[in-house]
């Protein structure tokens, strides 16, 4: 394939790209293939040169119209909207003859993600004919802005370029998703804009390299969506994987920024790799991880490798397509949001938008080259991934098809594409269980959920349901070795993440395959209202579904009553925490049961009618022990200081999740007669201080600490303890920790710990388990002295149910604080050490959160 003109000496390389690429610093030019003129390049539609200003979404996408509209090498379709209902675009380019048969394409490739039924030689001709899909992704980060610009710049070259890319183009599918982020771009760029004189300045202390809070990376909620690859809790992730699932690329490239300091990085990849990985994904690291630094080294551009970024957690978008079998990889560029559209760093060198632009460009063009020529092998590695993971020795995870969330678990996996069967008869069976790893004989009835590694997609299964991924070794000892240099370890992110810990759902290990199954359905709605009697309506407990109902019965104000212990009507049990929907005094009877009938199908529960108060077993629903619901109007306060995850994870639950009545606040704001109109105010995690110059300031906190003490329900996440102790509205304190050397207590880096919940407290109506927490802290919290008060704690013994937690923390974990209710005045506080529904899919927490945000005000204060 004759594409060495990208790696052409500066020297002789013509500089057809000054017309529509601003200049770099370097001033040499690209060397670039010919281009046809009559293709549209990037200045002659948006009116400037790429690197001179920021492009808007809009601006993005009418680019790439312009190029399918001037071309036969590009197709468009819009794959969904933002949450605020921005476009999510996909550019397919490749050949004209390819792109007459795209489905047959697809088609072919869905073939060859699940060859286990294809003969040998049937695979080798589809091997050979099919093209190398590889999908590049640009801008899930808002904030890191010149992936998009670089996204239009590489759609160009493939649109307009000459022979030597009609050639590449029979060998590829490239599918370009331009602005992964859409509501995150708009953000940076809109306040960008707004903080930007009449010219733009380097000076890194000017206001145009400081994004006000809560800052573009995130999207509308504030979600980190590279971290949601495998939860799919944001609209966003759960459109493009539909897409992605469509295409099953071959390689997939998340293009993004760094520190403007750094240099540029690209794979090999860093310690620690996630076991579940091909090894042959690995190799392909290597492989094209030269090819950049050849590329690279051609235009004397500085580079690093295998320090950084890793492979190991897997919600990312480089390691959630390597599970898939795919090579997939991060590309990263200096810049980031300080970077603006130039930045003078400290060793006086300038960086400049189109710096970053040529960067990724070259990064892009390179990979499409050696995708290009390695067509046939890299097809033949995905097929034989994916083929050896059914001859692995297979696994079976099984768990209770009423648990809870053992519906929403299942429908997330098949969500991703894994195959889910359903046992057809009660079996027994020898089990281990995910977790405690305890085992033993155990039966399991009809209907019970089972999924087999023995399926294409069984590395991407073994990894979302062991509870442990297990870290090498070496590299374990290396992170000990810094920390006895009083270094910071090497994690990036978590090391524990599992599915059954998360949703709190127990599951089984069975060593081998089982019979007598059937495929899981999941077409038919789950929700639906049953019975006929005319006393009421129950909804039983079931998990964040439940929940969901309670938010949409106080919004629509249809009063209701909280169930606080077991109880028996009619031939069904009720555990507390369900709800009970009184029909007396209903003026319209019909309409309520339409409205119970529309809220059971569009939240997934099933809700009973009942002809009795009546039970058989446990309390009526007429007892005190099944209160009226005081509906709770949420403040949910944000603003500078504030984590922006944090805030966004709980924003997104109360929001879109239950759909509760919760109001967003900004700290800024805030006065006495503002939160008297509120029930329950929540403070997410963030940097509090004392004198008021953290994340509330001085009128603000005292407006809060006067409504709290005065009947308020006030909900403290994280380091929001420290401000409501500074202010005696809390007598939580910290496990003191002393160590010879001086050193600080070494912080656990996203354990799961097992806990022991006090079961008498309303706020843990609905939990029969003490559930999983995720850690994710150096600092660890003393029980209270009254245990009413301490709601969870970390397990006396077996603390640590999956992840890495070193010795010295290990300690002090037993026993120690993780949800703590006080009494404060006339008003109550509760405390949650750790985010309570972290990434929004930790879903085994959740109930104690939203139990205390929907249902506080029913038992505790007076506001």
């Amino acid at each position: 394939m004759a594409l060495a003109f990208w790696l052409l000496p500066a020297a002789v390389a013509q500089q057809p790209e000054a017309a529509w690429l601003s200049e770099r610093t370097d001033g040499a030019a690209l060397a670039l293939p010919a281009l046809d003129p009559e293709i549209p390049h990037p200045a002659a539609h948006l009116g400037y040169r790429l690197g001179e200003r920021f492009t808007r979404g809009d601006e993005i996408r009418g680019y790439f119209e312009a190029l399918a509209t001037a071309s036969d090498r590009v197709s468009l379709r819009e794959y969904g909207r933002t949450y605020e209902d921005r476009p999510l675009t996909l550019a397919v380019i490749t050949s004209p003859t390819h792109q007459k048969r795209l489905e047959a394409i697809r088609g072919r490739q869905a073939m060859l993600a699940d060859p286990e039924d294809i003969r040998a030689a049937e695979r080798q001709a589809l091997i050979d004919e099919q093209p190398a899909v590889v999908w590049l992704t640009y801008g899930i980060h808002g904030d890191e802005s010149s992936s998009s610009e670089a996204a239009m710049a590489t759609a160009y070259l493939l649109t307009a370029g000459g022979d030597d890319v009609s050639e590449l183009l029979e060998d590829l599918v490239v599918v370009i998703d331009p602005n992964a982020n859409p509501d995150g771009r708009a953000r940076y760029v809109g306040d960008f804009e707004q903080r930007r004189g009449r010219r733009t300045s380097s000076d890194p202390l000017a206001a145009e390299h400081r994004e006000n809070w809560p800052g573009g990376r995130f999207n509308h909620y504030l979600i980190d969506l590279n971290r949601d690859w495998s939860w799919a809790t944001q609209v966003e992730t759960r459109q493009r994987l539909t897409a992605y699932r469509a295409w099953e690329p071959l390689v997939h490239v998340d293009l993004h920024e760094m520190d403007a300091e750094s240099s540029y990085f690209f794979p090999p990849v860093a310690a620690p790799m996630n076991p579940a990985i091909d090894r042959r994904v690995e190799e392909w690291l290597g492989v094209f991880g030269a090819a950049n630094a050849r590329a690279f080294d051609a235009r004397s551009w500085l580079y690093f490798k295998a320090e950084d970024f890793d492979l190991f957690y897997p919600g990312y978008g480089d390691s959630y397509p390597s599970l898939r079998g795919a090579v997939g990889m991060t590309y990263e560029m200096a810049g980031g949001e300080e970077a603006g559209l130039a930045v003078v760093r400290p060793d006086g060198t300038e960086l400049r938008l189109a710096d970053r632009i040529a960067r990724h460009l070259t990064t892009s063009w390179t990979t499409l080259r050696t995708a290009a020529s390695q067509r046939a092998r890299l097809l033949e590695d995905f097929v034989a991934g994916r083929l050896d993971t059914l001859r692995q020795p297979p696994t079976t995870y099984l768990w209770p098809a009423d648990a809870p969330e053992g519906h929403a678990m299942a429908r997330l996996l098949t969500f991703h594409g894994v195959r889910i069967d359903r046992l057809a008869r009660r079996q027994e069976l020898a089990v281990r269980r995910v977790g405690d790893g305890r085992s033993g004989e155990r039966r399991f009835r009809a209907g019970s959920y089972a999924v087999t590694t023995a399926q294409p997609l069984g590395n991407l299964v073994r990894t979302l349901l062991d509870a442990r991924t297990p870290l090498p070794p070496a590299f374990v000892d290396r992170q000990r070795q810094k920390l006895n240099r009083l270094q910071e370890p090497d994690f990036y992110d978590i090391t524990a993440w599992s599915l059954p810990l998360a949703y709190g759902v127990p599951t089984w290990t069975f060593a081998g395959t089982l019979e007598d199954l059937s495929a899981a359905e999941f077409s038919s709605p789950v929700g639906a209202l049953e019975g006929k009697g005319r006393v009421g309506y129950l909804v039983p407990w079931s998990g964040v579904a439940g929940y969901r109902a309670a938010g949409r019965l106080q919004e629509e104000g249809i009063a209701y009553r909280l169930v606080l212990a077991d109880l028996e009507v009619e031939g069904h049990v009720y555990t507390a925490g369900s709800l009970f929907v009184p029909a007396e005094n209903e003026d319209a009877p019909d309409s309520l049961a339409e409205s119970m009938a529309r809220i059971a199908e569009e939240c997934g529960v099933v809700i009973r009618r009942v002809g009795t108060s009546f039970s058989t077993d446990g309390i009526s629903l007429g007892s005190d022990q099944a209160p009226r619901v005081r509906p709770a109007r949420i403040g949910l306060i944000g603003g500078p200081g504030f984590e922006a995850l944090s805030f966004g994870s709980l924003w997104h639950l109360l929001d879109r999740v239950v759909e509760a009545p919760v109001t967003r606040l900004e700290s800024r704001d805030l006065r006495g007669p503002m939160l008297d109109a509120f029930q329950v105010i929540i403070l997410p995690d963030g940097h509090f201080r004392a004198d008021g110059r953290g994340a509330l300031p001085k009128r603000a906190g005292d407006a809060l600490e006067r409504w709290t003490r005065t009947g308020g329900l006030l909900i403290a996440v994280g380091e929001a303890v420290e401000w409501l102790r500074a202010r005696n509205l809390t007598t939580i304190d910290e496990r003191p920790y002393r160590s010879e050397d001086g050193a600080p207590r070494p912080e656990v880096p996203g354990a799961a710990l097992a806990t022991e919940l006090y079961r008498d407290s309303p706020l843990a109506a609905g939990l029969k388990g003490s559930p999983a927490v995720l850690f994710r802290d150096a600092k660890i919290l003393a029980p209270l002295s009254d245990r009413r008060e301490n709601l969870l704690r970390v397990a006396d013994s077996l603390p640590v149910t999956a992840g890495l937690v070193w010795d010295e923390t290990l300690r002090d974990l037993p026993g120690a604080l993780l949800v703590a209710s006080e009494t404060v005045g006339r008003g109550r506080t509760v405390v949650f050490a750790q985010d309570p529904a972290f990434r929004v899919y930790w879903r085994a927490t959740m109930p104690l959160f939203l139990n205390a945000a929907l249902h506080g005000p029913t038992w505790g204060v007076e506001r």
